[in-house]
């Protein structure tokens, strides 16, 4: 007798009996939905979403006998064997601060079937990789325009796709990436030298599991997609670690997610670096060597504030000297300095650190921000009691640092003595080496930059060159046909002289206060970035972008 045809036929009647207990569960499953007054679901007849099951890893969907099975916008569906489990009860609590719950009744073996993915295709998130590494020598350029094609989108693996936008991004030197959602497609630009470059459309379909990966290897919440987060993640540039700071924010179509590289330039910045001329290096470098006294840097987010302070940092970074920073978050990694992060999950502020750091007796004090009153007249005090005290303050610019720390409450007998100098600064494009060539400006434009440079005082120890000459540059291979390469700073620098410490004493005026640090030498930013225009390090359009003059 032929055994094959036994065993086959006893195979067809266990496979029949199977099908039939199984119809005969979901009936009974039906019918026990029905008595609670929930709906029923049979998951072998629906769609997987894999993204959905990801909310709940294996163990979670086991110990709570429910699983996440369907998603669209803020409602999610959860199917269970048993919906009076406390810790389903418990986590469904959690989950209602973000999404409208709506409960389904399956049976044993339907939960059964959704676990069989998790063991197969679904990975728990703290499983997958999160370890991105890049090779220089690889063409990103060239497979980012091959990624136009929407074809070649589709057949990319993902975390081939998320690496080949972090080796983009660093050949082309961008400090950020742009994954903005639209109605039928997902933006991606990147912002190169402080300017947004609009390079690829991806196709709509590959939202989901594009931000997906980036929230994985950025360890925020997968399931939370109607409130913004703040992760952080770093990639490997060959064997160099980069640091990327990420944020996510709902939209109409989806989660906005920037992607801040956070570079190690400021590392090896020096004070020579910064682009600082003229009187306005001679103050800043006489006052970093002074054994006490404040320096606050100000201007609008990605003006290079930080950068600034890093170097001033690294000229003061001595080993008979203990200097601790109080930063939000630590941008940069520097070797012998104590950085310590701000942490708002336990009301670890500005002030509270800046309080307990002063116990530890520094040298050198950074402060990340100003942004209060206590801060700010903690910082003060510190400046007044044997400490440098290098800070930050959002103002348009140098004039408006004083009448700020006084709307915060800080008093002009204090501030006077405390401050030994105010920079504001902008980040300014720098013309593209290979491809700079001299330009005839407007008869208008020429006139106005005359009347610019010649308010110029004769205390800011400036000579122009004659005849004045202008530069630019039209773009080549070497930028990517953008005409820059780099940035610099521009800056408008105050020295607290006795004259201006009598004005700050005496509440004057932000415009008392400007006539007076433009009568001791200081140059506005216009003029300094024109500076820079003669020089050839920028162009005209650069400076009135920045400036605004």
């Amino acid at each position: 007798m032929n055994t094959n045809f036994l065993q086959t036929g006893k195979d067809t009647v266990a496979n029949s009996l199977a099908h039939l207990n199984r119809q005969m569960e979901e009936a009974n499953t039906e019918e026990k939905a029905k008595l609670l007054g929930l709906p029923y679901v049979n998951l072998h007849a629906f769609p997987t979403d894999l993204n959905t099951l990801s909310l709940f890893s294996e163990v979670e969907v086991t110990s709570l006998q429910g699983v996440p099975f369907s998603r669209d916008k803020n409602e999610l569906k959860i199917a269970t064997t048993n919906p009076t489990n406390p810790n389903l009860q418990q986590k469904i609590q959690e989950l209602s601060k973000h999404y409208h719950i709506t409960l389904y009744i399956v049976s044993q073996a339907g939960l059964n079937y959704a676990l069989t993915f998790y063991k197969n295709v679904v990975t728990p998130p703290a499983a997958i990789s999160e370890e991105v590494r890049l090779v220089p020598a690889t063409d990103y350029m060239g497979s980012l325009e091959k990624l136009k094609d929407v074809a070649v989108q589709k057949q990319k693996n993902i975390t081939e796709l998320v690496g080949n936008l972090f080796g983009v991004a660093k050949l082309l030197g961008a400090s950020d990436i742009h994954l903005e959602p639209e109605e039928h497609i997902v933006k991606v630009r990147f912002r190169v030298d402080g300017v947004l470059q609009d390079l690829i459309h991806l196709d709509k379909s590959l939202q989901p599991t594009l931000i997906s990966r980036v929230k994985i290897l950025s360890k925020v919440k997968l399931n939370v997609e109607n409130m913004p987060q703040d992760g952080r993640m770093t990639f490997f540039w060959g064997n160099n670690p980069v640091d990327v700071r990420v944020s996510t924010l709902p939209s109409n179509y989806g989660e906005g997610i920037v992607l801040r590289l956070l570079g190690v330039g400021a590392i090896e910045l020096k004070l020579d670096d910064l682009g600082l001329t003229g009187k306005s290096y001679t103050v800043i470098e006489k006052e970093l060597q002074k054994p006490n006294g404040m320096i606050v840097t100000t201007g609008p987010t990605g003006s290079g504030k930080t950068t600034t302070l890093y170097a001033f940092l690294n000229e003061l970074n001595d080993p008979g000297v203990k200097i601790i920073t109080i930063e939000d978050p630590v941008e940069y990694k520097l070797e012998g300095i104590s950085q310590t992060p701000i942490d708002h999950n336990v009301d670890f502020s500005f002030a509270k650190a800046l309080r307990s750091i002063l116990r530890q007796d520094p040298d050198i004090v950074m402060v990340g921000e100003i942004r209060d009153a206590e801060t700010a007249d903690t910082a003060l005090q510190a400046a007044l009691t044997g400490h440098i005290v290098l800070t930050t303050l959002h103002t348009n610019d140098s004039f408006g640092a004083i009448p700020r720390l006084m709307t915060m409450g800080a008093k002009p007998f204090i501030i006077a003595p405390a401050i030994n100098a105010v920079i504001a600064q902008r980040l300014v494009r720098r013309l593209c080496e290979k491809c700079k060539t001299t330009v005839v400006l407007e008869p208008a434009v020429a006139e106005h930059i005359n009347t610019i440079l010649q308010s110029i005082p004769t205390s800011a120890e400036v000579v122009l060159p004659e005849p004045l000459q202008f530069y630019h540059a039209p773009g080549c291979s070497e930028c990517h046909n953008l005409g820059y390469k780099g940035r610099i700073g521009i800056y408008e620098v105050i020295h607290v002289t006795d004259a201006i410490k009598d004005l700050i004493l005496k509440s004057s005026s932000m415009l008392d206060l400007k006539k007076q640090a433009i009568a001791d030498g200081t140059l506005t930013m216009a003029q300094d970035g024109l500076l820079k225009a003669l020089a050839g390090i920028t162009d005209v359009e650069e400076v009135f972008r920045v400036a605004g003059e």
